[in-house]
């Protein structure tokens, strides 16, 4: 009904240059393809293109601990990258009240949404323009999911806990239980590396091999489909009784936990990057890792006796084994110190 808010969601084309510089979701690929895949919808650049976030937090902040509320707020990518991130432009499309967290029951409170998308994406709605004052069917289309980690199995359907937990390596994740840190660590990292790489050769650095695997190949949407049309039909209820790990070890095609409702929208198979990262949290969970490890923080530091105890377990890095004098252990200092 604005005039100059009508003419801004023209802005990722009319106004847009794409000269290869990435500065909106426009320039992404997985817009073009998307663009690609759904030539009808892409003709009109009114069509709103949505983003999904989703994350819990605790509204009483101190006061309770135990409470879990969770937002699912959309985001218009039509506006440009200074408007659509502020405040007035984001849409709360449904608050998930707590105590508790929803869990992998968060398909159960979308289906509403999820039904409503496939009808702005299939039918549409009547909308007047402003900008040029006529009626148009507007229609919207959701191109993704932000989230952070635990979200993202909850979104994506796919473990996040276990020794499979790479969304992208997907069931080739290289990983180990450790003993005594009692947690999942992941290997296999040098296989992204070129072949002459010098590190892929160096085993004292890394786990005590030389690496020559390939790096793994990303599953398409329709490659993931056939996986999920595969598995979870054999799922029984009884399984959830048991261990993840005993009962995940063997095909790596099980971390599947359910089939998303997001791939109820007609066009959710082709997307090319269904599901996205929240960078925020990925980087304050790893630069306070970090830090805290640098600094020697006790109970946030990686560096401690379970870790070492684990090196000692699996017979890398000799140097930093735990050494026994009397009754106590001492740990090396590592090259940081």
């Amino acid at each position: 009904m604005f005039s100059k808010t009508a003419s801004l969601m023209k802005w990722h084309v009319e106004e847009h240059r794409d000269d290869g510089t990435f500065r909106h979701p426009a320039d992404s690929q997985a817009w073009k393809e998307f663009d690609k895949q759904n030539p009808s919808f892409a003709s009109d650049v009114r069509n709103v293109r949505l983003g999904l976030a989703a994350d819990g937090f605790n509204p009483y902040g101190r006061m309770s601990v135990a409470h879990s509320t969770w937002p699912v707020v959309h985001i218009v990518y039509n506006l440009p990258p200074w408007l659509c991130m502020k405040q007035c432009f984001l849409f709360l499309s449904m608050l998930i009240d707590g105590p508790k967290g929803p869990g992998n029951k968060i398909d159960v409170y979308l289906q509403p949404l999820i039904e409503e998308l496939k009808e702005l994406f299939s039918i549409g709605l009547q909308t007047y323009d402003a900008s040029t004052g006529e009626m148009f069917s507007l229609k919207a289309a959701l191109l993704w999911t932000i989230s952070d980690f635990p979200a993202y199995a909850m979104l994506s359907g796919w473990s996040t806990r276990v020794g499979k937990a790479c969304p992208g390596c997907a069931g080739d994740t290289k990983s180990c239980w450790m003993k005594h840190g009692r947690k999942f660590f992941y290997i296999g990292h040098r296989r992204f590396l070129h072949k002459s790489d010098r590190m892929r050769k160096d085993k004292i650095s890394f786990d005590g091999k030389m690496e020559w695997g390939e790096a793994p190949k990303l599953l398409s949407v329709m490659e993931m489909l056939q996986q999920l049309d595969g598995v979870l039909t054999e799922y029984k209820k009884e399984n959830l009784k048991k261990r993840r790990t005993e009962l995940f070890d063997h095909d790596k095609h099980q971390f599947w936990k359910e089939k998303g409702i997001s791939f109820e929208l007609p066009y959710w198979a082709t997307n090319l990057v269904p599901h996205n990262l929240d960078i925020m949290h990925i980087e304050g969970n790893c630069c306070d890792s970090l830090l805290s490890t640098i600094m020697g923080l006790v109970g946030k530091s990686k560096d401690n006796l379970n870790s070492r105890r684990d090196l000692e377990e699996l017979g890398i890095r000799k140097p930093l084994h735990p050494i026994r004098k009397g009754s106590s252990l001492v740990l090396p200092p590592s090259s940081f110190t």
